[in-house]
């Protein structure tokens, strides 16, 4: 080929394309070009530490024939059908997260799985977020944000639309910069949501918005575990507690590791746990009771609670009795322990 054409690649059959540690790889192509991928459902992309993943899809954005050419030059053709998509290498957010990309490039993306970009302080553009209408699983796992999506420099219309209408899981893993109190509700709709799932994110005092509380109405699993900071999971001000607070589809829920925890909620309002079957906490020194308000817990009266992990199990009636009697039964067994420490004969 000439040097200053561009060659075409097009995969019509491809569904699934996985790229698994290639650290010398530079480049998909050497020269200008093109790619196309009609049936690519699934992309993995894990460490490549010397290319830029995506760019966008135009003659003046390709570099040099002697220069670094990117994996994937994109726009809203490239990838028309994809689904799945992992990335996990420190370029892996250049081209999404300075704006470059097309908006129309990943229209029918329902899992994003972002791992692994710990060197700069970045947060994925609203634009964007919104961009991704059938995303239904977002996972970002290792990385140096302290906010989930960029909310500086919206126009007051963006302020009042939601994004992630169709999410309905959330991971959060190893966010340590990620020091936001709580969620934003005014651009990010949980209002389908089924599970959520937060650990080793060590900035959080507290999670979860009274307001974002009141729409998980189709909320079924929460794990929350080793996040050092958090004091509460729900915080409330004193002008949203009129109502209380329902979950009516919970019916798991996990609290580990969670050295400062004190309550689900120290607010004085209602909770409550309609079809809650199964509650496992482990780790929790400071947590002398479930909530201060008035619980309901109907169908968790029939079963147990998990309280360490080794799996046993404790039932005194009633969710906030349980754990106020595992505090208790801690502290003594701690008291034992400080006591018979004192007790030994010091070494001369």
């Amino acid at each position: 080929m000439a040097e200053t054409e561009t060659t075409k690649f097009v995969f019509p059959k491809l569904i699934n394309l996985g790229l698994d540690k290639v650290p010398r790889l530079k480049s998909f192509y050497s020269r200008m070009h093109t790619t196309q991928w009609p049936s690519l459902k699934q992309m993995d992309i894990i460490e490549f530490p010397k290319v830029q993943i995506f760019t966008p899809q135009c003659p003046e954005c390709q570099v040099g024939i002697s220069n670094q050419q990117p994996l994937f030059c994109v726009n809203e053709d490239t990838f028309p059908v994809l689904e799945e998509l992992t990335l996990k290498t420190n370029d892996m957010v250049k081209g999404i997260c300075d704006g470059q990309l097309s908006l129309q490039c990943f229209q029918n993306l329902k899992l994003l799985n972002l791992q692994f970009f710990p060197e700069a302080s970045t947060t994925l553009p609203y634009s964007f977020i919104r961009s991704l209408p059938m995303l239904h699983k977002l996972v970002i796992d290792n990385a140096s944000i302290c906010q989930i999506v960029q909310s500086e420099g919206l126009s007051d219309d963006e302020r009042h639309t939601s994004a992630f209408y169709q999410l309905k899981e959330l991971s959060l893993c190893q966010l340590p910069e990620l020091t936001l109190k709580t969620f934003e509700p005014s651009l990010l709709s949980f209002k389908n949501l089924t599970t959520l799932e937060v650990s080793r994110c060590h900035g959080f005092i507290n999670l979860i918005a009274c307001s974002t509380a009141k729409c998980l109405m189709l909320l079924e699993r929460l794990s929350i575990d080793d996040c050092g900071m958090i004091e509460e999971i729900i915080a409330c001000e004193a002008e949203e507690m009129q109502g209380g607070i329902v979950f009516p589809k919970l019916q798991y829920l996990q609290l580990s590791c969670l050295p400062c925890l004190a309550s689900f909620s120290l607010a004085h309002h209602s909770l409550e746990f309609p079809v809650l079957l199964m509650v496992k906490v482990t780790k929790c020194p400071k947590m002398r009771n479930f909530c201060q308000g008035d619980l309901s817990t109907r169908r968790l009266e029939q079963m147990h609670l998990t309280r360490d992990e080794e799996g046993e199990q404790q039932w005194e009636g009633d969710l906030n009795t349980t754990i106020k009697h595992m505090f208790d039964e801690m502290n003594v067994q701690n008291s034992e322990v400080t006591e018979v420490t004192d007790q030994l004969p010091k070494l001369e």
